[in-house]
């Protein structure tokens, strides 16, 4: 439309601008708003971090997880928003292993709060199987890879706590034991092809339920390979869940394929906890 009138052109071409410098505005601000939400969350996530290192003895994630929500609430935040900030957490610990190093450091230098004992179910697993070469995924203080080694297995262990291997070390060397150690995160270590023929994964922050990962175990296990899973439960989107929680639905679908030799989704005492929780239990071998 032609302007006719300076005033009217001048007015028509302000309002034009202002229409303009609205409209970019509000495409600035809708990127900006997920950036805050973004830097929000880790922001909580790095609070965390400065913590950790300062954070009293422990024995267990939980008992870490509680003090850590008891310090947010008497610094001011709400029951509900350290819930949330909690949940947060615990989502971020499946796949920051910065994390997991500290935690697990602090648990491992002081008296355990888990069973010390080889797990029940690998126990049950290997009896009458021929020794072949074991990996134990998150070793820990070695309880699961000295029984293995005492009893004939060539083992190996990884996890990125250097205290833990330093016990696991100790505690073969008492035992007359020999046992490989790695000190490295799940996504770091290499699992190799065709070189396993045990792998245990006991409470550790794996995951399972991914078919991407467990065809990398799959891949690394010699034919006839079994691998030996127990861990905490709880279902897909439960709120809150642990970060050794699998779904057992899940779960056994990642493991299609393989042959299925042992298969729990049951309530008892876990080797980590004092109470009885919902455990996931999975023996499975590799096919031919």
């Amino acid at each position: 439309m032609l302007c006719v009138s300076g005033n009217t052109c001048q007015l028509r071409r302000d309002f034009i601008r202002t229409l303009t410098s609205t409209a970019l505005g509000y495409l600035l601000l809708e990127p900006i708003g997920l950036a805050f939400a973004q830097t929000s969350d880790e922001r909580i996530w790095q609070q965390y971090l400065q913590w950790l290192p300062s954070a009293p003895p422990s024995d267990s994630v939980a008992l870490l997880y509680a003090q850590y929500r008891a310090r947010l609430v008497a610094t001011g935040v709400s029951e509900v928003d350290a819930d949330k900030q909690l949940a947060l957490i615990r989502k971020m610990s499946r796949s920051r292993p910065e994390a997991r190093r500290i935690v697990f450091n602090n648990i491992y230098s002081n008296a355990p709060g888990f069973n010390t004992k080889p797990n029940a179910l690998l126990v049950s697993a290997v009896t009458g199987r021929k020794p072949g070469r074991a990996l134990d995924v998150g070793m820990g203080q070695g309880r699961n890879a000295v029984f293995l080694a005492v009893e004939g297995w060539d083992v190996t262990g990884f996890d990125i706590s250097d205290v833990g291997l330093a016990v696991a070390t100790k505690n073969a060397e008492r035992v007359g034991a020999k046992i490989n150690t790695v000190l490295q995160s799940r996504e770091q270590f290499d699992f190799g092809a065709a070189q396993w023929d045990l792998i245990v994964i006991t409470y550790e922050t794996i995951p399972l339920e991914t078919p991407t990962y467990v065809r990398r175990l799959r891949d690394s296990l010699r034919s006839g390979g079994l691998i030996v899973i127990e861990t905490t439960a709880s279902d897909s989107g439960q709120p809150l869940n642990r970060s050794v929680d699998v779904d057992p639905g899940q779960l056994l679908r990642a493991f299609d394929g393989f042959r299925i030799l042992h298969l729990e989704d049951t309530v008892a005492m876990p080797d980590w906890g004092t109470e009885k929780t919902r455990l996931a239990r999975l023996v499975a071998e590799k096919k031919p």
